[in-house]
């Protein structure tokens, strides 16, 4: 587990979850979502399916998303840059 302290892995890791966990909610291709896409445009959510992606998040990474958190959120890439802030040390 050495690599887990490499926040390059520690990045890949995490947008790979977040990957798998979008396309299952989402119901689409992780092939289809790519890091810059924005949540708010280019990704299909209804508002439930946005409230499932949260909780799915916080339970993969034990952390809450505040929602002034999530309103700043515009990418897949700013999700994952949050969840590394939100899971140092852990």
């Amino acid at each position: 587990m050495g690599n887990a302290k490499n926040p390059d892995s520690r990045r890949e890791q995490i947008y790979n979850e977040v990957i798998r966990i979008l396309s299952s909610d989402l119901e689409v291709s992780a092939d289809d979502i790519e890091r810059d896409m924005d949540l708010n445009t280019e990704l299909p959510f209804d508002s439930l399916q946005l409230y499932e992606f949260v909780i799915d998040l916080e339970e993969a990474y034990n952390i809450k998303l505040p929602d002034e958190m999530l309103d700043q959120m515009k990418t897949v890439d700013d999700i994952v840059n949050l969840i590394m802030r939100l899971t140092e040390g852990k």
